[in-house]
């Protein structure tokens, strides 16, 4: 929604999601209420914000309705400065940078209700600092690039799980073909709640689409610390009849203190309108009680 000649647009999402893990009492919450808020001048300068409330509201097990667990969140706060297509300059809180489903990971655009472990398991979901991004092009193709530094945890009131400290990454995205796009990422950081070590993490990723079909991949490798650590997930999407699709996804995940686990997810998604979105889906692994339970899992999310 523009705001007359301003240059101010708001938008956002909600999402409403509801889960039987296995064991375990069942879960409902309505676990997104997010609000974009976007200002350009449409020459040099762009804002962004997405600022939420989580778990707005939540019920499970022998717990009634509730509003305690709500919260807001400061999810992104950034301002751009845009000299041109090659080179623009960022300073704020933005999504990391590492793979596909970090970046796009708002629940309207996504075909799963559960979020695949490698997306968010070994580094932080976001980082506060400075980035310098853009795009060139490479043989007739178009590469999309980002470097970024985590610098400061003072425009970042609500903190991440596992948040950075110290963070120099790189994320690079190649257009092969209108297609098919790979990528490549690269951070080297510490962690909050664990500075006594200094880790390094590269990432690859690809994407293809046909149609209405898709094939999505994602594998990290995480070194420092104790041990290194590999984690990953490839997903397919195949239309069905009318608006529905079925939606199947492999996972593998190293654990620090336990063996690795893996997962199979299968699931179903009624997209009749493309800002709307039906998921259900049955997860099922081994070694995977602690990070990604089975169970049954759904959710219905709009972007407006």
């Amino acid at each position: 929604m523009a705001v007359g000649d301003t240059g101010i647009r708001f938008g956002g999402y909600a999402s409403v999601e509801a889960g039987a893990p296995s064991p375990g009492p069942w879960e409902f919450s309505v676990s997104d209420l997010s609000l974009f808020t976007t200002w350009t001048d449409h020459a040099h300068w762009r804002f962004f914000s997405e600022t939420e409330v989580g778990e707005a509201l939540t019920a499970g097990g022998n717990q009634g309705f509730s509003t305690r667990n709500a919260h807001f969140e400061l999810e992104r706060l950034y301002i751009d400065r845009l000299f041109d297509d090659l080179f623009s300059l960022r300073f704020g809180k933005f999504l990391t940078p590492v793979g596909r489903w970090n970046l796009l990971h708002a629940s309207p655009l996504t075909w799963t209700t559960t979020r695949p472990v490698a997306t968010y398991d070994l580094f932080s979901k976001h980082a506060t600092g400075l980035m310098l991004h853009g795009g060139f092009p490479v043989l007739d193709r178009h590469m999309d690039y980002a470097f970024y530094a985590d610098l400061t945890e003072d425009l970042d009131p609500y903190r991440s799980a596992d948040p950075f400290d110290n963070a120099l990454g790189s994320h690079w995205l190649y257009s092969l073909a209108d297609n098919l796009e790979l990528g490549l990422s690269y951070v080297n950081y510490q962690l909050h709640d664990d500075p006594s070590h200094r880790f390094n993490l590269v990432g690859v990723e690809g994407a293809w689409f046909y149609r209405r079909f898709e094939l999505n991949t994602e594998w990290v490798y995480r070194n420092g610390g104790l041990q290194g650590l590999y984690q990953g997930f490839v997903q397919g999407v195949a239309p069905l009849v009318s608006h529905w699709y079925a939606i199947g996804r492999y996972e593998y995940f190293d654990q620090v203190q336990q063996p690795a686990g893996q997962l199979g997810v299968f699931g179903l998604a009624f997209r009749p309108v493309p800002p709307l979105v039906w998921k259900v889906e049955y997860r099922i692994g081994s070694h995977n009680e602690i990070s990604a339970p089975d169970g049954l899992y759904g959710s219905f999310a709009v972007l407006f």
